[in-house]
């Protein structure tokens, strides 16, 4: 009697303890949210990113043919989700989202205008694969910007504009903190006939973008 009750605790002891060691293992999982290798980096929340590279485009209406623009922008991006769809599609669109908040300044060296600032939030989805530093990406973006608007030589309509961008491309996690993001945005920018009855001619800018990013 004594040696049964003995294996009974036994069983009792493991069945207690396999509960823990799946929800150690799970919390062990979870903490590669983000794509990075280590899994001990832990999840990072907030990313600060720095970027600039440069976009060509033309002028949809309007004498002005051409703008050549070098964007310089600030971005903080906050994680929303975990990972998730591990198994939908095969695992190709797992992946996790991120809300960004994005300050903007390009500096027109080629077009009417000479400078054209901004503000624009959105959503970028990652695509996340276990093991990889590399995380294919795509985001869309829209917001306000201003410009000094040069509507008599074929440009913008006016100073005050909104804007949207879209862009797609890759980030390398170089380590648990610091990574590289190189992609390619396309971005509109117009005042939505606000400017009428001076003609509205709107920039559609696309080129690539470098960033480097920190995450905490």
């Amino acid at each position: 009697m004594n040696k049964t009750f003995k294996i009974a605790l036994a069983c009792l002891a493991v069945a207690l303890a396999m509960p823990h060691a799946r929800a150690g293992s799970e919390m062990s999982d979870s903490k590669d949210l983000k794509g990075v290798t280590p899994p001990e980096c832990g999840a990072k929340d907030w990313t600060l990113e720095v970027g600039s590279g440069v976009e060509w485009s033309n002028v949809r209406a309007g004498t002005y043919a051409g703008y050549t623009m070098v964007p310089v922008e600030l971005t903080a991006s906050l994680a929303v989700d975990d990972v998730s769809l591990d198994h939908f599609l095969g695992g190709w669109l797992r992946g996790y989202t991120e809300f960004e908040f994005r300050g903007q300044y390009d500096a027109i060296t080629l077009g009417p205008e000479s400078r054209y600032s901004g503000i624009l939030v959105g959503p970028r989805y990652n695509f996340v694969q276990p093991g990889w530093k590399i995380i294919p990406y795509v985001e869309g973006t829209v917001g306000i910007g201003f410009a000094d608007a040069q509507p008599q030589l074929g440009g913008l309509g006016q100073d005050f504009n909104f804007t949207f961008e879209t862009g797609a491309g890759a980030k390398y996690q170089i380590d648990c903190d610091w990574s590289v993001r190189l992609g390619v945005q396309y971005q509109h920018m117009s005042n939505a006939g606000l400017s009428s009855p001076i003609k509205n001619n709107p920039i559609d800018a696309c080129g690539p973008v470098l960033s480097v990013g920190y995450s905490f």
